[in-house]
């Protein structure tokens, strides 16, 4: 009987085992995409002041990508002075750009996978920043973020940015669970209770079906 119920439990161990397995062996590694980050379209804002809040995010975005924790995808971003030298050789100025099927031609000049575009606008006191990450090849939106702020453009600059950025490039924080460890617990609880009826024990909480069963741990 005891070797019955060693057995019973060394299969629960595997099968569980199995499971957590298979979900890990399932993650798989984040693809890699070039990206070009082009200036927010100001409105209401002058366009010194959207540059400065542009360069800001591009840093705020390189900051969370070399860091590398719990990003949506893995980015190398382009350099301003390399994106404005090329949009120059098509005499185009690095602003202005809202849509998808713009972000898609800009995409193409510059040769990347993935733009950046936005805008920043001041509605009475409130300042608003609107980005999205497109893929150029697609033409699909990828990313996005919407934040606004009540107070001065400097709350822009060392507030609202940085959110943008985790917005755009990082995953959203879930919230953990005990739902595993309740099952597991169920199982194991299954299985000491078929084992002590294999071996024709007493104690515990009894069933319907007259299986002696332990009684279940407290609830965390």
């Amino acid at each position: 009987m005891i070797k019955k119920v060693l057995t019973l439990y060394l299969s629960v161990y595997l099968v569980l085992g199995g499971i957590i397995s298979v979900r890990n062996g399932g993650a798989q590694e984040s693809e890699s995409y070039t990206m070009a980050v082009l200036d927010l379209e100001p409105n209401q804002v002058s366009l010194g002041e959207a540059k400065g809040l542009s360069d800001k995010l591009r840093s705020e975005m390189s900051q969370l990508i070399q860091k590398g924790e719990n990003l949506k995808a893995e980015y190398e971003i382009i350099e301003r002075t390399q994106v404005d030298k090329i949009l120059d050789q098509f005499e185009i100025q690095n602003i202005g750009c809202v849509s998808d099927s713009c972000a898609v031609e800009f995409g193409k000049m510059l040769q990347v996978d993935r733009i950046v575009i936005g805008s920043v606008s001041l509605i009475g006191q409130t300042y608003s920043v609107i980005a999205r990450i497109v893929d150029v090849e697609s033409g699909k939106t990828v990313g996005s973020a919407d934040r606004q702020i009540r107070g001065s453009i400097d709350d822009v600059m060392i507030t609202v940015l940085g959110e943008v950025a985790g917005d755009l490039l990082l995953k959203p924080v879930k919230k953990k669970s005990n739902k595993k460890w309740y099952i597991i617990a169920g199982v194991v609880i299954a299985a000491a209770g078929a084992g002590a009826a294999a071996m024709g024990g007493g104690g515990g909480e009894s069933t319907a079906s007259g299986v002696n069963l332990p009684s279940p741990p407290p609830r965390p």
